[in-house]
């Protein structure tokens, strides 16, 4: 039964509705599944003849890249692509609030204005196209079939961006997750209640995949575990849209007893990488984006070593995002997976830059290094949840989510995690710790682990990136 399903999904429903929505994701993920498999030199060219093909319209045709890029011909372009992208500015993100007409390219192509979620501050407002948008559904659906999961398998997403849900038609998103075999659980306030009804929901009818952030499914994997509830057996977990913690990709894997995967994407650019099952970090989709990683100077980072996000996309052509700094810091991982695949490697990511803490030089501390440094102080069974407020310079508010039957947290913990954090902010500091129930999510139902009321450098990126909407 579930072959002649997908086979109905693959030959029936994706090609109608690609015709009817005239985006030809159908044809993107075709090509795309054989590309996967060409080798390092095949797809390097065609990644070198994309990335020169759109080097060379905004350097001509888009008024914002055009000025500033004058020394650039598309003949040097075309000779060497990849030494033209490094002259090529970074985009930040006030540059698309600034300049928004002037980054904008009218092609014909369906022009879709969008924006993102805008978690802690102002959302930014773009433009993509029809093309754009294929090639982004495509490059999602492929990293499902990494994970195992075919188009027309039963597919949960336990989703907290609840823009997604209030600002669509609801006749047109139901529409659009029965064609996708899609059910959205809004996961942005899941009580206690409302987590059971999802545990329930999830063993009445078997579910071949369950995407989410990664904080919600370990919301609900602890529900469930600790409620006694049935688990739910799905095929594949896919984590996206926040930081999947060790901890919590362990303890989805053995209550759901399934692999999880990580994928990373933002709303601007799409999904960018993905784990295969491999597991050895996550590829870089070359097909669709040219991803570097670059140190306070703009220098590209060895293997290992982590930096600045920068992403291209290859076919955005009505707003093209060149070198744009999305707001993440990632480790540079291997120039290949085992599995053969011909993309390269992103070891992990490392943490937002809008989520970090600031020290006294101005300098900040990323977010992600502090769940590190929680987890290497305090055993995973004394700890639900935490977020780390940083009140003043020196100054901390540490807000607990205890596992039931804890009381406190003892004195030689908390002196611990007192002492990594002054690593971190390379000066004495105090902690408050705070015993909360639940903390809250953002307007777009991410997991914040920590947050700064601080004034930070002007530069530095005020909005986090979200996940491709669905």
């Amino acid at each position: 039964m579930a072959v002649w399903r997908n086979r109905f999904y693959y030959d029936v429903v994706d090609p109608l509705v690609s015709a009817a929505r005239r985006v030809p994701a159908s044809t993107r993920l075709a090509e795309f599944r054989v590309a996967q498999w060409d080798d390092v030199e095949t797809a390097r060219h065609r990644q070198d003849e994309r990335l020169a093909a759109i080097l060379t319209h905004a350097s001509t045709r888009v008024p914002f890249y055009r000025e500033r890029v004058r020394s650039l011909s598309p003949e040097s372009i075309a000779d060497d692509p990849r030494a033209a992208l490094a002259a090529f500015p970074i985009l930040e993100r006030d540059d698309i609030r600034n300049h928004l007409d002037e980054l904008t390219c009218e092609m014909g192509r369906g022009t879709m204005a969008w924006s993102t979620g805008g978690s802690t501050g102002k959302p930014v407002r773009f433009r993509r196209d029809r093309h754009y948008l294929a090639a982004a559904t495509a490059s999602k659906h492929l990293f499902f079939e990494w994970a195992g999961i075919k188009r027309g398998d039963r597919h949960v997403c336990l989703w907290g961006a609840r823009h997604d849900f209030l600002g669509r038609n609801p006749l047109a998103r139901r529409t659009l997750d029965l064609l996708h075999a899609r059910t959205m659980l809004d996961a942005h306030s899941m009580t206690l209640e409302q987590m059971r009804e999802y545990a329930a929901f999830l063993t009445r009818r078997p579910v071949d995949l369950l995407e989410g952030y990664a904080n919600n499914l370990d919301q609900l994997a602890q529900t469930i575990e600790r409620e006694g509830l049935a688990a739910p057996r799905p095929r594949a977990i896919v984590s996206t849209a926040s930081m999947l913690l060790p901890r919590i990709r362990t303890r989805l894997e053995r209550i759901f007893s399934a692999p999880v995967f990580d994928r990373y994407g933002c709303r601007e650019v799409g999904s960018v990488a993905a784990e295969c099952d491999a597991h050895e970090g996550l590829h870089v989709l070359g097909e669709t984006t040219v991803l570097g990683i670059v140190d306070a100077d703009g220098r590209q980072v060895d293997e290992g070593e982590s930096g600045d996000v920068l992403l291209t996309n290859l076919w955005n052509y009505t707003m093209p995002f060149i070198r744009y700094r999305v707001g993440d810091q990632a480790a540079r991982g291997a120039d290949r997976c085992s599995c053969g695949r011909p993309y390269p490697m992103l070891a992990s990511i490392r943490g937002r830059t809008f989520g970090g803490c600031v020290r006294r030089d101005g300098t900040v501390a990323l977010q992600g290094y502090f769940p590190l440094a929680v987890a290497e102080v305090f055993d995973a069974d004394l700890i639900d949840n935490f977020q780390i407020v940083q009140e003043t310079v020196d100054v901390f508010t540490v807000r607990v989510v205890l596992h039931p039957g804890v009381q406190k947290l003892d004195a030689r913990a908390r002196d611990g995690l007192t002492e990594r954090i002054r690593e971190l902010m390379c000066a004495p500091c105090r902690l408050d710790f705070e015993y909360v129930d639940r903390i809250e999510p953002t307007s777009t139902g991410k997991h914040l682990y920590s947050v700064s009321n601080v004034a930070r450098p002007a530069a530095t990126p005020d909005t986090p990136p979200d996940e491709e909407g669905q």
